[in-house]
């Protein structure tokens, strides 16, 4: 099973589109990250490293390694304008899992998300917390509890003597 997940998740990230869900948690990762006060200019997905996507019960995981780039414009400008990107700008890679409603998959049952320099000192460090979170995010509302997994019945009252 987790060699077909590692699969999937490379060819996704070799696929020119995204699944819905993957294009989803894109569309989100680019809204958290823009939504930061201290990010001032808009930044373009330059490409998506890694994608994976595996079915739980309870929802979808997705998790995705999104490398950003900065453009000319500012974040305002972001959705009216053509933003081109600027030569020499900053990159941010974005470290981003999502767990999604598998009854209302525009819900978002839990996420972890972090953006920042691959240079960054701290780099390492942080992918590590990040891998660590999304293993919590992952098991988001699934419980110990599967339906079919354990079976209880009463029975009936024992024959007195």
């Amino acid at each position: 099973m987790v060699g077909l997940v590692l699969v999937l998740g490379l060819l996704a990230s070799a696929a020119a589109h995204h699944s819905p869900l993957q294009q989803r948690a894109l569309d989100l990762v680019l809204e958290e990250f823009h939504s930061r006060r201290t990010v001032q200019a808009a930044f373009k997905e330059q490409s998506v490293a890694e994608a994976m996507e595996v079915e739980f019960p309870m929802g979808t995981f997705v998790q995705l390694q999104v490398h950003l780039i900065q453009t000319f414009c500012r974040k305002q400008q972001r959705e009216t304008q053509n933003c081109r990107i600027k030569p020499g700008g900053r990159k941010q890679l974005c470290l981003a899992c999502f767990k999604f409603d598998s009854n209302n998959p525009a819900n978002v049952l839990d996420k972890s998300l972090r953006c920042l320099s691959e240079q960054s000192p701290i780099f390492q460090e942080v992918k590590r917390k990040q891998d660590h979170d999304c293993e919590a995010v992952r098991a988001a509302n699934e419980g110990h509890y599967q339906p079919g997994v354990f079976a209880f019945s009463k029975g009936l009252p024992m024959a007195s003597r």
